[in-house]
């Protein structure tokens, strides 16, 4: 069985849980049945009011840093519903477009994950809930959601480009004789080589993976929605 993140690194494991302490007191971390969980009352801030308090839970994968923590809010405040960002079947909540997260140096520090994505959703949450519009902008659901965040960091609209992109960005190695996912006909090497390169530095092979994985599971998820029912 392949050994999870804190196995590996009980180190890191161990720094955590005198780090997330220190900075949000009524937040522990727990190891427990293979997996890294944080648990505990979570205070919302805007600057240094606190603007409210949740109940949470994170799990962390088991190959995290490269999968994003799983959120949930367990107090029973936020509805299961995708209108407010929390799956329905799970309660799992969606701070941030995964490979929006995955992209940035910053993806292995929970800290930054707390005062960043998590912060913000509850922000948003608190608003939505007097009645007032979601603060920062909103992502659509599921892959559209995902096609709009790469239409941002890659600058292009048409989504089996976006896709073409991917499959590319996927490898470790780019080689200038493919044809370029443009869609010119083109070597890769005669065409688009300098923005893939540029891209393949922001966007590691494993993010485009997981998106390209997503993007299939979704499709197949939609197909097997229209098949007419025996």
């Amino acid at each position: 069985m392949k050994k999870s993140w804190h196995e590996k690194n009980p180190a890191i494991l161990h720094a955590m849980m005198k780090e997330i302490p220190a900075k949000y007191p009524d937040l522990r971390v727990v190891a427990e049945q293979g997996a890294v969980f944080i648990r505990g009352n979570l205070p919302v801030m805007d600057g240094t009011e606190i603007l409210d308090r949740l109940q949470i839970e994170i799990k962390l994968p088991s190959d995290f840093p490269e999968s994003i923590p799983v959120l949930r809010e367990v107090g029973g405040r936020i509805p299961w519903h995708g209108d407010r960002h929390v799956n329905q079947g799970t309660g799992e909540a969606c701070p941030i477009v995964p490979e929006e997260w995955l992209v940035r140096p910053e993806r292995d520090s929970i800290i930054a994950f707390l005062d960043g994505p998590v912060r913000n959703f509850f922000i948003g949450q608190i608003l939505v809930e007097a009645g007032q519009p979601w603060p920062f902008g909103e992502r659509s659901h599921g892959i559209d959601g995902l096609f709009e965040a790469y239409k941002e960091m890659m600058g292009i609209s048409d989504r089996d480009a976006i896709v073409r992109y991917l499959e590319c960005l996927s490898r470790d190695v780019l080689k200038g004789h493919w044809a370029c996912p443009c869609g010119s006909g083109k070597h890769l090497r005669n065409c688009h080589l300098c923005q893939l390169t540029k891209l393949h530095a922001k966007i590691p092979a494993f993010v485009a993976q997981s998106a390209l994985s997503r993007i299939e599971e979704q499709l197949c998820l939609a197909k097997r929605m229209r098949l007419p029912q025996r």
